[in-house]
């Protein structure tokens, strides 16, 4: 049996980095506590715990753990089971390596698309975005299963599964790209948005808030 621990997740509620460590979390079925911050302003409490002042900051019996990535390689630590990274150290590493590629290569251009002010910028990113594709696209070809690395749900899904869920809607609301050249995406990210953990892990009206902020944002009334 896995040692107990006192959780407690600090996030603000539509964060995708968060979401990813919540997913570890629901798919583990480890308890913990949550609490949210404003991060437009925020508390003095939270700067003494998160150095760069970003969520999630999951604490763990009194200690502040911060980035998703480590937080959810630690969450995989304290409870083996189910298994979410590759057993072998270069499959580790691939993952680790696809998990910075999701970072790098498709979360901030995909902001960028989202919150560009003008047509040039968000053609930039869609390029940046649609020049990824392929790359991603190549990659799932070679699963044997629906996920990433098979049939079982891992840490690199935790990590897609968000990115995807916010793309399907920025899609649909400001249009001008789409998977639609790309079957094992399409087929990918389906199951991603559809898995158990991933949907527990969103916040109360996650994509509807997100679509509102989307169509607020090209109505020149709002921003992120």
């Amino acid at each position: 049996m896995p040692e107990t621990h006192k959780l407690k997740l600090i996030s603000f509620d539509l964060c995708p980095y968060v979401e990813r460590s919540r997913i570890v979390l629901e798919e583990k079925k480890i308890p913990y506590d949550i609490e949210f911050v404003d991060l437009k302003n925020k508390p003095a409490w939270f700067l003494e715990i998160s150095p760069r002042g970003k969520v999630p900051v999951l604490i763990v019996d009194g200690t502040p753990i911060f980035e998703s990535m480590v937080i959810n390689e630690m969450l995989e630590e304290l409870y083996p089971e189910p298994r979410m990274f590759p057993k072998t150290p270069v499959d580790r590493a691939q993952a680790r390596s696809w998990i910075v590629f999701c970072n790098d290569v498709l979360m901030m251009p995909s902001f960028n698309f989202a919150t560009a002010k003008t047509e040039e910028e968000r053609s930039a990113a869609r390029a940046t975005l649609e020049g990824a594709f392929p790359r991603l696209e190549t990659q799932l070809q070679k699963s044997s299963g629906k996920y990433f690395f098979g049939d079982a749900f891992g840490l690199v899904d935790a990590v897609f599964a968000p990115f995807f869920v916010r793309f399907h809607t920025t899609a649909e609301v400001l249009g001008n790209i789409s998977l639609e050249k790309f079957p094992a995406m399409r087929k990918y990210s389906a199951a991603l948005r559809e898995h158990p953990s991933a949907i527990k892990a969103r916040a109360e009206n996650m994509i509807e808030r997100h679509r509102a902020m989307l169509k607020e944002r090209m109505s020149g009334s709002s921003g992120y």
